[in-house]
Formats: structure tokens, C-alpha cells, sequence
């Protein structure tokens, strides 16, 4: 009851820190600073977090980067672990089988290096200014693109092309005309508000077109 009111004090701090708060966890906890135990760490960091939020109380960001940074150490703790139980039974196992006359030095190896919490501290610092770097970056390579999108009335394209190709006829009494005689020029755009009404018409059937190559010259017929 006494960790829990210490906690509880700890948390209704005004000046309450993600440093702070895993050093009074330490603290209150009796943990170790020199050989500090991630999974019991990470456990009680993931208590107080859930009662600032019972408390309605603002967490920031670093709070909550912090915690997922403590329970991805805390995964990879326990892999470790699970993989060096493994491999100590293996060894016993060949331990046994060696020949019981034979004197074999069995001398345990340092699988890992005990963390302080000063130690533990600054790696979450490093991981934290690498989580604001990236955000950075990738709200920099956030491009605002506004178009200047002009509206076209295609049904007055389609008019307007029409009265042209008759005019066309009227005046030079032939059967066909060329779609590269329609186009005002050879830029893409005349080119697009060319064809989209002259297909328009083809449906329509107002027209007749006729293309005898891939690519090749466009005709238009009444």
C-alpha cells in the first residue's frame, strides 16, 4: 500500500517526467538501478500509465512513445531470455553424455550485460529523438499541391466542333476531312479537346471516322 501511495503521489506531480517517473518506479519498486529488470519495469511503467489515464490526467507523447519503446525491450528481453534457457539445456544435456572418468571445466558464460538505469535512460532519449527525426522528416517530404484546375464544358466543345466540320463541308464540298486539320495545333491539349468530342460525335452518330493505321491519320466523313 505504501509503493502504491508513492505511485500515486508520483503521478499527480506537477513536474512529472517519463524520466522521473521510471526513476521513482526504481525507487519504489526496490529494483536493482545497477542490473534493472525490463520485464518488471516495463510492467509497472504500463500501470502508472494506465492510471494517469483513470486519473483524466494529460499524457504527452513522449509518455506514450516511451512505454511502446519499454514493451519492445521488454519482447526482445524475454526472446533472449527464452534463447539462452534453450541453449543451457543443451549444454546440460551434453554434459550428461560425456564420459563420467572425464574432468570437463563447466565455467558459465556472461550471456548479456547487466543494464543500469542510467544506461537504460539514455537509450530511451537516442530512440525518442530518432522517433521525432523521422516524424520530422517524414512531415518535410509532406508536399501541399493545390492545382489550378481549369473546368471545361464539354457539351460546348462537342458543339463547337461540330459546327466546324460542317462549315468544313459546306465550304469545300469533300467527303472527308483529317483529324490534324480539326486541331487548332499540335500542342497536347488541343489535341485531348479534339478527339474526346470528336468520338462524342462518332457515337452520336453525326459522324463517321476512320483511322487506316496505328497511329496513323485520322478521318472524319458525314
Amino acid at each position: 500500500m505504501a509503493q502504491e501511495e508513492k505511485l500515486y503521489n508520483t503521478i499527480l506531480s506537477k513536474e512529472l517526467t517519463w524520466e522521473g517517473l521510471i526513476r521513482d518506479i526504481v525507487t519504489n519498486e526496490g529494483l536493482n538501478p545497477w542490473d534493472i529488470n525490463i520485464s518488471k519495469l516495463t510492467n509497472k511503467y504500463m500501470k502508472s500509465i494506465k492510471k494517469m489515464k483513470e486519473l483524466d490526467i494529460r499524457i504527452s507523447g513522449k509518455f506514450i512513445l516511451a512505454a511502446a519503446i519499454l514493451l519492445k525491450m521488454k519482447s526482445d528481453y524475454l526472446i533472449l531470455k527464452e534463447k539462452e534457457e534453450v541453449e543451457e539445456k543443451q549444454e546440460t544435456i551434453i554434459e550428461y553424455r560425456k564420459d563420467d572418468y572425464e574432468i570437463q571445466p563447466n565455467i558459465p558464460q556472461p550471456k548479456e550485460r547487466k543494464v543500469t538505469i542510467n544506461e537504460l535512460i539514455n537509450s530511451l532519449q537516442k530512440a525518442l529523438v530518432v522517433k521525432k527525426r523521422r516524424k520530422v522528416k517524414k512531415e518535410a517530404q509532406k508536399v501541399d499541391v493545390k492545382l489550378d484546375l481549369k473546368k471545361v464544358d464539354l457539351g460546348e466543345k462537342v458543339s463547337e466542333l461540330y459546327k466546324k466540320i460542317v462549315n468544313f463541308f459546306q465550304r469545300f464540298k469533300k467527303k472527308s476531312l483529317t483529324f490534324s486539320k480539326l486541331t487548332p495545333s499540335e500542342e497536347r491539349e488541343d489535341i485531348i479537346w479534339t478527339i474526346i468530342p470528336l468520338m462524342h460525335l462518332a457515337n452520336q452518330g453525326k459522324i463517321e471516322v476512320d483511322q487506316k493505321e496505328q497511329f496513323g491519320e485520322i478521318y472524319v466523313r458525314k
